[in-house]
């Protein structure tokens, strides 16, 4: 897998920029421009505040898109729909989560 490629797939799939990104990681531009360069290797660390600022787990950054380990296929669906969703619309979704099982 390369990484940079994911991290542009990523970016593009929750219509984010990388410059974006990088204001939300606090992982400078030029630093990212290395690590397309392959100049410069990521950490766990900086995998993590990538994965943080997308709303995803570790596991689902090196998957393949779409794939999500260890859950059902009910909750895949769910993710998939969720992921297609912007930052208002999650809060909308998750408020009526939280209204449903309140009953």
């Amino acid at each position: 897998m390369n990484v940079t490629q994911r991290i542009d797939d990523l970016c593009r799939q929750h219509n984010i920029s990388k410059y974006r990104l990088s204001q939300i990681t606090g992982i400078s531009q030029s630093a990212f421009s290395k690590m397309a360069r392959q100049q410069s290797s990521l950490s766990l660390e900086t995998i993590q505040r990538i994965c943080d600022a997308l709303s995803i787990s570790v596991a689902q950054f090196f998957s393949e898109p779409g794939e999500y380990p260890d859950l059902t296929a009910e909750q895949r669906q769910l993710l998939n729909s969720w992921t297609l969703l912007d930052e208002k619309k999650r809060a909308f979704a998750l408020m009526i989560i939280e209204k449903i099982s309140e009953i």
